[in-house]
This record gives structure tokens, sequence and C-alpha cells, in this order.
């Protein structure tokens, strides 16, 4: 179950970067995952982006690099510790994302086609048991 779990899960990065380059949105999958958590959470730190994706932190440190040369996001110092910067949101990104957030669910939807509902419903709820006790094991 772990390799295809890992290959569904590259073949969708793929596919969805694939998508994206088409849409002319110069873009990687796991970049719109940094956008997408700072999209959720606001302003948080790289390490913080680590802690949420699971990402090491060069993998993260890469991608909020480019996405802050490509205007996308930018970095701050937090007013509560002048030691730690906090990644933002530009306007130039907030304006792509609902187009961004089109193609991501296209993707999904072409991925999930001819499973019935019943069938991705009982997937959900295995992979979500799946991701607990991995994130458990994870902080023993």
């Amino acid at each position: 179950m772990g390799h295809l779990t890992g290959l569904a899960s590259r073949l969708f990065n793929r596919l969805l970067t694939s998508r994206f380059k088409q849409a002319g949105i110069n873009i990687t999958a796991e970049q719109w995952g940094v956008i997408l958590t700072l999209k959720q959470y606001g302003s948080i730190s790289q390490s913080q982006i680590c802690d949420i994706l699971y990402l090491e932190k060069s993998s993260v440190s890469r991608s909020v690099e480019v996405l802050e040369k490509n205007g996308w996001i930018v970095r701050v110092k937090s007013e509560a510790d002048s030691r730690t910067k906090l990644v933002n949101l530009t306007e130039q990104s907030l304006d792509v994302v609902s187009e961004c957030t089109k193609i991501a669910q296209g993707v999904l939807d072409d991925s999930q086609n001819h499973i019935d509902l019943k069938g991705l419903n009982e997937s959900q709820e295995l992979l979500v048991k799946v991701v607990s006790n991995l994130r458990s094991l994870l902080k023993s």
C-alpha cells in the first residue's frame, strides 16, 4: 500500500504541475502546498510550514525562495521575535489562488473518474486512519 500511495501522490503532483504550466502559471505542486498552507494559516514561519506539511527544511526553503523570487510571497521579520521571519502571501498570489484552486479541483475530479462515491469515502476513511497512525508514530 505504501508504494501505491506514494506513486499516486507523485502522479497527482506531476499532473497538477503540468496543468498549472498549461494555464501559464509557473508553480509546482509542492509550491502550491506552501501557498495553500499560508492561505489557511496566515503569516507563519518556514519552520511551521515544515511541521504542517511534514516536509524537510531544505525542501520548504527551496519552495519559499522560488515563490519569493516570483513575487508570490514575502518574508518579514516577526514583531514578537526579530530573529524569526514570517512568510506571507502577496496580492499577486491571492489573484491567482482561485484559478489554481479550480485547476487542482479539476485534477482531483479527473483522478477520481469512474470511482463510485462509496469507494471514494471508504478510501478516504482508510487514508485518514493511516495518516493518523503515521503521525502518532512520528511523535513517539
